[in-house]
């Protein structure tokens, strides 16, 4: 006798409740890539990574700085919404064979608390110099490097994936690792240290690395005299902020008005024009040279203020960067 197919159906599955075992749900089918290979690491452990040719790789430190960073020719400026992530790490070549560094593929990815991907910047150096790192190196050759990863000023980095060509990832997570934003710019109001502020407070006759150049801001002073052969308008008066800059790229540069983005603010509240960038003690003469890496320069940056208001405060920085920013109130 034929069982029809529906009946059959229901004694299977009558009998496999009976005997006590659970029907196994239907699986997903999920698309996508999964997740790369690796495995968690803490600084100062030794792991060894990549295929073709591996390499030792061990992370000493990682540190959060606005200051720039050399890269062999180029200067890496953080923006004033940017921090730098800056990785020191000890490279070793295990094999038989020289190896490249350069040629390894090593990658650093930093990623954000809003899970955003910042890759390093492609030249790496040799650690506490800008001297691009190019060598090969020999069997058991171990050096020191650095590598610098913009990202965002705000925050920490909670994970930091270091991997070497197409072999599994090293994982690391940075919130209770990485050093904080050195002061000025560390934001008191992140009580982990990792967020940097847009604009400091600063003082005056001190030094401070901020975009391409050291600046010390020494005075700041009202004048009535010419400047570059021009009175004050009626009603308004100069003010000369008085700056000693060094520059630290790796090529000379031409200090002019555009190399600032200041911003003068007077006892009201009200911005004050800036005017002019001259020479330190001409107030004759305008710059009208190159300044070589390595040298000092002094110019004064000059404003057109009204007669008879104070000032507040002024915002020194260079374009985009980060801001120190004075208290002039003292200032009459």
């Amino acid at each position: 006798m034929r069982i029809p197919l529906l009946l059959t159906l229901a004694l299977l599955s009558t009998a496999h409740a009976a005997s006590g075992t659970p029907a196994k749900p239907a699986q997903p089918v999920v698309q996508g890539t999964r997740p790369l290979d690796g495995q968690n690491a803490r600084i100062g452990q030794t792991f060894t990574l990549g295929k073709q040719s591996p390499l030792n790789i061990t992370l000493l430190s990682a540190s959060y700085t606005t200051t720039r960073m050399g890269l062999g020719t180029r200067l890496v400026v953080p923006k004033a919404d940017e921090k730098l992530l800056v990785l020191r790490f000890t490279v070793q070549n295990p094999n038989k064979q020289d190896a490249s560094l350069a040629l390894a593929g090593l990658r650093f990815t930093a990623v954000d608390l809003k899970d955003v991907n910042h890759v390093n910047e492609s030249t790496i150096v040799r650690a506490g110099t800008s001297e691009e790192y190019r060598s090969t190196l020999k069997p058991a050759q171990k050096v020191e490097v650095a590598a610098v990863v913009r990202v965002p000023a705000s925050g920490v980095i909670p994970k930091l994936i270091v991997q070497l060509g197409d072999g599994p990832v090293l994982r690391y997570d940075l919130r209770t690792q990485a050093k904080g934003v050195p002061a000025p710019f560390a934001d008191a109001k992140d009580p982990t240290g990792a967020s940097a502020l847009a604009d400091a407070p600063a003082k005056m006759n001190t030094l401070y690395a901020v975009g391409r150049y050291d600046m010390t801001l020494e005075s700041v002073a009202f004048s009535t005299e010419p400047m570059l052969g021009r009175t004050a308008p009626a009603g308004k008066r100069y003010v000369l902020a008085t700056v000693m800059m060094k520059n630290t790229g790796a090529d000379a540069d031409s200090p002019s008005h555009y190399s600032f983005q200041p911003e003068l603010v007077d006892t009201d509240g009200e911005p004050v024009n800036f005017w002019v960038l001259a020479k330190g003690s001409r107030p004759e003469e305008a710059i009208n040279r190159s300044v070589k890496p390595g040298e000092e320069y002094r110019v004064r940056l000059v404003f057109v203020a009204p007669e008879g208001v104070g000032l507040r405060s002024l915002t020194l920085r260079e374009p985009n960067s980060h801001g120190l920013v004075y208290d002039l109130t003292q200032v009459r």
